[in-house]
């Protein structure tokens, strides 16, 4: 779908709360997903929505990005991890950019203890967002996701969190016989690259660093999921 001169809905910053419930609306939309901006947590929270979102482990998310993207020759020409990453900083600490919103120039803070302050803001930030989503799943255990999918989003099919879902697998197929996986993406070892294995120390030890802040974030959604799991109240979020 087009909406005025971009197009796709995953860049709702770019839009009112009006802009965006009026062309759902007329165009009969139900889900809306904002994969290309931040996430405005003093506007979008006042939208009428369920707040849903997922985590990966942010080094293995930013391997398969690179796999998926230039191995598999999807618009992408670097061969080599270390020149693709060094090009790549807008993956660097995206999860806490995205929950956090922070003004312009963020990215110059992820370093140096004189930035230290920025830091924590941003992932407090982060955190509060987070929390105030109704559903946070951890791509490593879908499997165990079910209930809060049925509750929350009022799926009753809930097979498709224990099968692979690959985009444009027809363009780099991949013979690997995992179409099903008992976990979530923790359970497709053969399919995935364990960044351990597939990057050298120093690079590993690089992408780490520059995801510090993303790695924090994830442990503290991972552990929102697990808490949920287990309580009588399954989500979290604002009212709806």
């Amino acid at each position: 779908m087009e909406w005025k001169e971009k197009k796709g809905a995953g860049l709702l910053h770019s839009w009112s709360n009006e802009e965006i419930t009026t062309r759902m609306s007329k165009q009969g939309f139900r889900i809306a997903g904002n994969e290309w901006e931040y996430f405005d947590p003093p506007r979008h929270f006042d939208l009428p929505a369920v707040f849903a979102t997922s985590f990966r482990k942010p080094i293995d998310r930013a391997l398969s990005q690179f796999r998926f993207e230039c191995i598999e020759d999807r618009g992408c020409i670097i061969k080599d991890v270390h020149k693709w990453w060094e090009k790549r900083v807008d993956l660097w600490n995206v999860y806490t950019l995205t929950f956090a919103d922070p003004p312009r120039g963020a990215r110059n803070h992820f370093e140096g203890i004189e930035h230290s302050e920025q830091r924590r803001e941003m992932m407090a930030t982060a955190i509060d967002t987070l929390s105030k989503f109704h559903i946070v799943l951890s791509m490593e255990w879908l499997a165990y996701a079910a209930p809060q999918v049925r509750s929350i989003l009022g799926f009753n099919d809930v097979s498709a969190l224990t099968t692979r879902v690959r985009p444009h697998i027809n363009q780099a197929k991949r013979d690997d016989r995992q179409e099903h996986n008992s976990l979530g993406s923790a359970s497709i070892k053969k399919a995935s690259w364990d960044p351990k294995e597939y990057l050298d120390a120093a690079q590993y030890k690089k992408m780490s660093e520059d995801l510090a802040l993303d790695e924090i974030l994830t442990e503290v959604a991972r552990r929102m999921f697990l808490e949920r799991l287990v309580c009588n109240d399954l989500g979290g979020g604002v009212a709806i």
